[in-house]
């Protein structure tokens, strides 16, 4: 996930005279498969577009953050809730994209970012719970 989000935003951090700017096509291109690419959508950082929208950027940046976190007895208090909060957040998600789509005129970036980014954070932990939980990562012990 980490090469994921590395690949997508490294373009905005090269040097203009980079020799990696060659794969440039290549790597927008794989993107197109998974996001619109819209500029006017994408965070701009060094005069450069992210290679996905801010929702993507924060869909995968949630989704990584909640993997890293999975690590962790921290969120242990929300495994109850998860399915809960995954509901929530994408109501809340699609909320957002109706908004930002057919309300309002001028696209939020911010709410965007926010809004993927909680979906996919809670997205990817009610999973990691749920793989837990029905003990899919165990072997399976052999009758002897």
């Amino acid at each position: 996930m980490a090469i994921w989000i590395v690949g997508f935003s490294l373009f905005s951090f090269l040097p203009p005279d980079s020799q990696f700017r060659a794969f440039y096509p290549l790597v927008k291109t794989s993107y197109g498969n998974v996001c619109h690419q819209q500029p006017d959508k994408s965070f701009l950082v060094n005069g450069s577009h992210f290679l996905v929208c801010s929702r993507c950027t924060g869909i995968y940046i949630g989704g990584f953050i909640a993997m890293f976190f999975s690590v962790f007895t921290i969120l242990k208090s929300l495994q109850s809730k998860s399915f809960k909060y995954f509901i929530t957040f994408s109501l809340v998600m699609l909320a957002d994209v109706l908004i930002n789509n057919f309300i309002l005129t001028e696209y939020n970036k911010t709410s965007a970012f926010f809004t993927g980014y909680l979906f996919s954070f809670f997205a990817v932990y009610f999973v990691i719970f749920e793989i837990q939980r029905n003990n899919f990562y165990h072997r399976t012990q052999r009758d002897n």
